[in-house]
């Protein structure tokens, strides 16, 4: 008997590593890396979007361009790090402490499609099946 319980119980399974994936893309788009100089006159924001926010405190403009250019700069690069540093972390969160090299075979991400696959191909399989033992009954 065809039991569609369970065929949604696999289909959600099936899903779930890609609904995570999904999840996981939105959060790395509200990370925000940041940095501000030891005096704190100068400040960086940075989101996927690039630089989304930079604050320069009225003081730090007597430093000269070159100062303040190098400061901004450096700031610019700190950000980054800690956005991605963030984002690492949040991956760590979901993918697990395994590589987080996506191009590398076997990875968490891939790891996890792969399962998602096979459990759909799975749920498929005895869909078909169970299509086919309705047909031979009519």
């Amino acid at each position: 008997m065809f039991d569609e319980g369970a065929m949604d119980r696999l289909i959600a399974e099936a899903q779930r590593p890609v609904e995570g994936l999904d999840e996981l893309h939105q959060q790395v788009l509200t990370v925000k890396g940041q940095a501000e100089d030891a005096d704190k006159l100068v400040r960086v924001e940075c989101s996927a979007q690039g630089v989304t926010g930079l604050e320069i405190d009225p003081r730090a403009m007597r430093w000269g361009s070159q100062r303040l250019s190098e400061t901004i700069l450096r700031l610019i690069a700190e950000s980054l790090a800690d956005l991605q540093a963030q984002s690492v972390e949040l991956m760590r969160d979901v993918l697990g402490d395994g590589p987080l090299d996506l191009s590398a075979e076997d990875n968490p991400a891939d790891l996890r499609m792969r399962t998602a696959r096979e459990a759909y191909e799975g749920a498929m399989d005895q869909a078909v099946a169970e299509l086919a033992r309705i047909e031979r009954g009519l």
